[in-house]
């Protein structure tokens, strides 16, 4: 492209300000730093190069992230180019590694995972709320077709959000209904500097072959924007249902700070089938801690039953048990699948399990004697260690949280010996302090109030 054409064609940094507005970013008096995650590709280069205009124009600080995939030997060479940038633009950046044996099969999806988990658990460390990543709108229809080929329902062919609540990390896509070709203008009207990684031409990867289909549909006739307007259709159904399904939550869902739920069996039965299981749904994903639903022909089993059988057995789906408690379904975390442990780091915040956000106080050190502190699931070992060691009558705090979910609760241990469970108002007497400050409960959307839209 010519660079006078780039040049007219280019996203403007007033351009780029109303799609930061459009996101609910309206100043930088929202918070104080955003991140954004930069691979080198001319994508996130072009986002972070908007960003930090962007960013000297309201008074935000911009950190620049990169993950080290350290699948390829060029990865951490082109880190070291990213962080070159961003020093010779007065950015700050951090390069996060991705340590640990890495899968033979899956890769795309657990580097995927892998990435997100790396970059919002450094924002959560560092107090960031925000983190923006450079989705754009080719993007936003690809994961529509490969959604649609999957046969997805309503929510799936919604596809990305515009502001996704990430365990207390807001991602933002403000590109996302820019069409890659302006991207592309924009990088060369600022010719920056961008890495081609070759897994974006590698066709053993679903998305790059329907990357390629998407180009036959183009030439065929069938504009990338009008499917980024029905995917539009979509979101806007999608959020409207949601809504609906929040509203339905808060009439016969009561949620426990402790991870469950209870829903009223008779006001499950009193509402569209549909509706019902969109709250089924959504409750599994908050209790489960999952980054998405259950599939759909397992919730459609589930809901035959839940809806028709008076006599339902407890059964399990998305990490959770599902049972009866006197007149309501009860929901919990299966607790023999919770696996999620980690260090305590003082002061960090921390999301654990996917579903509890935790705070660590300040100063962890002061107990006696030596040994790591972990936080874990308190598990049947973990509760029978606790009974064995305190007088029942002064475990008031138990009472009334059902038996198996106890055992899925957040708990510091010493090395083989439960010292803290918050849940429980439980410290070891090998405490001075408590080494959690705060634990809180996370529903996902759109039980937390945020509901999902496309632009």
């Amino acid at each position: 492209m010519p660079l006078s054409a780039a040049a007219s064609a280019s996203i403007s940094t007033a351009e780029f300000s109303e799609l930061m507005r459009a996101a609910g970013r309206f100043s930088g008096v929202d918070t104080l730093t955003v991140a954004v995650a930069v691979s080198g590709g001319v994508d996130s280069m072009t986002l972070l190069a908007l960003t930090s205009d962007w960013g000297a124009e309201t008074g935000t600080a911009i950190t620049a992230l990169t993950v080290d995939h350290g699948l390829r030997t060029e990865s951490s060479t082109e880190a070291q180019l990213v962080a070159a940038w961003c020093s010779a633009h007065d950015i700050p950046h951090e390069t996060l590694v991705w340590v640990g044996e890495k899968p033979a099969r899956g890769i795309q999806a657990a580097a995927r995972t892998a990435r997100y988990a790396l970059l919002e658990d450094w924002c959560r460390a560092h107090g960031c709320r925000d983190l923006l990543v450079a989705h754009s709108q080719n993007d936003q229809v690809e994961t529509f077709l490969m959604r649609m080929s999957r046969g997805s329902g309503v929510d799936g062919l919604a596809a990305m959000p515009l502001v996704s609540d990430r365990d207390g990390v807001r991602l933002i896509r403000p590109l996302l209904d820019v069409p890659r070709w302006r991207i592309n203008a924009t990088a060369a009207a600022r010719a920056l500097e961008t890495i081609t990684d070759p897994s974006n031409l590698d066709r053993r990867f679903a998305r790059i072959r329907m990357r390629d289909k998407l180009k036959q549909l183009v030439d065929h006739g069938v504009p990338v924007a009008a499917i980024a307007n029905t995917v539009r259709i979509f979101g806007d159904i999608r959020g409207t249902r949601e809504n609906a399904i929040a509203e339905l939550a808060n009439e016969i869902v009561d949620f426990h700070q402790e991870g469950y739920a209870a829903i009223a069996r008779a006001g499950l039965g009193g509402v569209e089938p549909e509706m019902a299981k969109g709250l089924v749904s959504a409750v599994l994903t908050s209790i489960g801690g999952l980054d998405y639903p259950p599939r759909r022909e397992s919730l459609d089993r589930l809901m035959a039953d839940l809806l028709y059988n008076r006599d339902f057995l407890p059964r399990t789906l998305g990490n959770c048990v599902i049972g009866v408690r006197k007149e309501n379904f009860l929901i919990r975390r299966e607790h023999h699948t919770v696996r999620h442990s980690l260090a305590v780091d003082a002061g960090r915040r921390v999301v654990w399990d996917g579903r509890f956000a935790i705070v660590f106080a300040p100063k962890p050190d002061r107990v006696s004697g030596t040994g790591v502190y972990r936080l874990s699931a308190l598990g049947e070992d973990g509760w029978q260690q606790i009974v064995s060691l305190t007088d029942r009558t002064k475990l008031t705090a138990y009472r009334g949280i059902p038996g198996p979910v106890r055992y899925a609760l957040p708990a510091i241990w010493r090395d083989e010996n439960v010292v803290e469970v918050p849940h429980l108002r439980y410290k070891s007497g090998q405490l001075i302090e408590k080494i959690i400050k705060n634990t809180r409960f996370l529903p996902k959307p759109p039980l937390n109030g945020q509901l999902f839209r496309v632009v």
